[in-house]
């Protein structure tokens, strides 16, 4: 498997942002917001919004960095392929990959079955 964190992992567009915003269930944790949509591919994607809020280019940019690593280190099971938006918060400055490893797994054994069986355009309950 390649370690190389794909264009076709990522969501690129917009619009693509816009749907998991819209119809995405949203799960809050401490060190970011997770919103969670079904996206009809046959993979997960993944969109990161950190602010500046988080710090400096140098801060982001670990925290993109972490999260992306996280991102790619979850096991694929039986379930329809996900998009995450991932929403940093201030508190992922300085945290571990550990860290945000638990975090990200810990929010995604919350998803809600609704966002799975949810099609790419059905809306999912909040």
């Amino acid at each position: 498997m390649s370690a190389r964190f794909r264009a076709s992992q990522r969501l690129r567009t917009r619009a693509q942002f816009d749907r998991v915003f819209r119809r995405g269930a949203r799960l809050d944790g401490r060190l970011f917001t997770l919103l969670v949509a079904a996206n009809g591919a046959p993979h997960d994607r993944l969109g990161l919004a950190v602010s500046r809020k988080v710090g400096g280019a140098v801060v982001r940019n670990r925290a993109r960095r972490l999260l992306r690593e996280s991102f790619r280190r979850i096991e694929l099971s039986q379930r329809p392929a996900l998009d995450l938006v991932v929403l940093a918060k201030p508190d992922i400055a300085g945290r571990s990959l550990a860290e945000v490893d638990r975090e990200l797994h810990a929010r995604l054994r919350r998803v809600p079955r609704a966002a799975f069986l949810a099609g790419p355009g059905a809306a999912s309950p909040r």
